[in-house]
């Protein structure tokens, strides 16, 4: 059986592509697909006669690692925001803390139970 030839007016050869080599690339696509869905790599490049298939399958390719570093990259930010928050956290119960002391130090005790008071609510919301 002859293969389809589909060419684009005045195109090079490197732009001509055969229906067996878009075949090729559907049913790639298509495995591409279900890896995507499953969280796994994607297919290895088929053998192409067309330079522009090929590149269809090589900017397939660049969008999904660049989507793959973008999430690895939201992962790292989301895991720094958390640990900022929890060090912030510390930061504000020393903080409350020290105050509270620095009112007992003062002899405001009352000043210093209401600190601490409102410490614990803050660190209860």
């Amino acid at each position: 059986m002859e293969d389809l030839v589909i060419e684009e007016e005045g195109a090079s050869s490197a732009l001509k592509i055969t229906l067996g080599d878009f075949l090729v690339f559907i049913n790639w696509m298509n495995q591409t697909e279900k890896a995507l869905e499953r969280g796994e790599a994607l297919p290895t490049t088929p053998e192409l006669d067309s330079g522009k298939v090929k590149g269809w399958i090589q900017l397939v390719q660049r969008l999904e690692e660049r989507f793959r570093r973008s999430e690895e990259k939201k992962l790292a930010l989301e895991a720094n925001v958390i640990a900022q928050e929890a060090q912030l956290g510390q930061l504000l119960g020393h903080l409350h803390a020290n105050i509270a002391s620095l009112y007992d130090n003062l002899g405001q005790s009352k000043k210093a139970e209401e600190v601490r008071r409102r410490a614990e609510a803050l660190h209860a919301a």
